[in-house]
């Protein structure tokens, strides 16, 4: 087993993914009831592109144990890759509820919600996550979801922003004329826990 594991390490260290898999099948082999190895399996398959089999694995991890916060993390981002919107937002969703101090969870949803036009949810995600940090790119969602919302605080927001940030300008522009449809779209790469 030992052999194995060095061979696994090597093949990620090298991101060949396929032999990554193989090796990690090989110890499913040894040890099928291992949410460990179901997650990494899952994440090996997520980095190869497969996010069909990756969701798999990140359920069966979760039936091994429910509370695994990267499985759950890693299966609403499966999701937002395959724009399985609605899904992404339900799994953002539970994953905030069982861990609320998530930043990158929070934003995840945040950006889902205004994506889907459902400011009430996007700004709650976005207060929750002022509370751990309220950089740029928080405000602009609050504020654009406020703007959803026709409340008159967004987009007073918004202008005081266009006023003092020249260099945001072109975005600020996108959101008070477009809403939701001037955002870059969503992309969950290098947004891991």
């Amino acid at each position: 087993m030992e052999e194995i594991l060095e061979k696994l390490e090597a093949a990620i260290a090298q991101e060949d993914w396929a032999v990554a898999e193989k090796y990690i099948l090989l110890m499913l082999e040894e040890d099928e009831t291992n949410p460990s190895l179901w997650y990494n399996l899952g994440l090996v398959r997520r980095r190869a592109g497969n996010n069909v089999q990756a969701l798999e694995n990140f359920e069966k991890t979760l039936d091994l144990n429910p509370q695994h916060k990267g499985a759950m993390f890693e299966r609403a981002a499966a999701c937002l890759d395959m724009e399985d919107f609605a899904s992404a937002l339900n799994d953002f969703a539970e994953f905030t509820a069982a861990y609320p101090d998530d930043s990158d969870g929070l934003l995840n949803l945040a950006r889902i919600a205004l994506h889907m036009e459902v400011p009430d949810l996007a700004l709650q995600a976005f207060q929750k996550r002022a509370e751990l940090e309220n950089d740029a790119e928080n405000i602009l969602g609050a504020a654009e979801a406020m703007q959803m919302q026709g409340n008159d605080e967004g987009i007073n927001m918004l202008r005081r922003l266009f006023a003092n940030n020249p260099p945001v300008r072109p975005e600020l522009l996108k959101i008070m004329s477009q809403g939701s449809f001037g955002r870059v779209p969503l992309n969950s790469k290098a947004m891991l826990p």
